[in-house]
């Protein structure tokens, strides 16, 4: 008699495969002395050290996604859609690219808006001081006037 086999002991055997396979890869490109088994199916890789001299891992673990739609007690589990996850991500790439162009769009209007008010401020303040300047001398030359003037008693 053949017992047949649940989605999940069909899941967890396809990732206990996949694992196995991982870990093989992983050891044959950083070394097998820098992959650790920390859980069942989940290993952890030192990748490098850092400028202090700690080293750095990164931690890899399969997920083995519904191949059919079924339904637990509690929910319902839709079937992995690889055409779906993939067009998703597509579109949140394209959002974030639209949206981190038009940050870019509206920064460099910022930084433009922010050049002309400098300038206009400069030039308003180049004009004043020389309005300034301008009134003092015209004081200082009617000072003078009235200065070289002969009062007659």
């Amino acid at each position: 008699m053949t017992k047949i086999k649940t989605p999940t002991t069909v899941k967890n055997e396809i990732r206990t495969a996949v694992f196995e396979t991982m870990r093989v890869a992983l050891a044959t490109a950083y070394g097998a002395e820098n992959v650790f088994r920390i859980g069942d199916t989940e290993v952890a890789v030192k990748v490098g050290n850092a400028p202090s001299g700690e080293p750095i891992y990164a931690t890899f673990a399969p997920t083995v996604k519904d191949y059919t739609n079924r339904t637990t007690n509690t929910k319902t589990i839709k079937a992995f859609d690889l055409t779906a996850e993939v067009a998703a991500y597509e579109r949140k790439v394209a959002e974030r690219d639209t949206k981190a162009a038009k940050a870019a769009e509206e920064k460099a209007a910022k930084v433009e808006a922010d050049k002309a008010r400098r300038e206009a401020n400069a030039k308003a303040k180049a004009e004043h001081v020389k309005a300034k300047a301008d009134t003092l001398t015209e004081f200082k030359n009617r000072w003078q006037k009235m200065s070289n003037a002969k009062v007659e008693p």
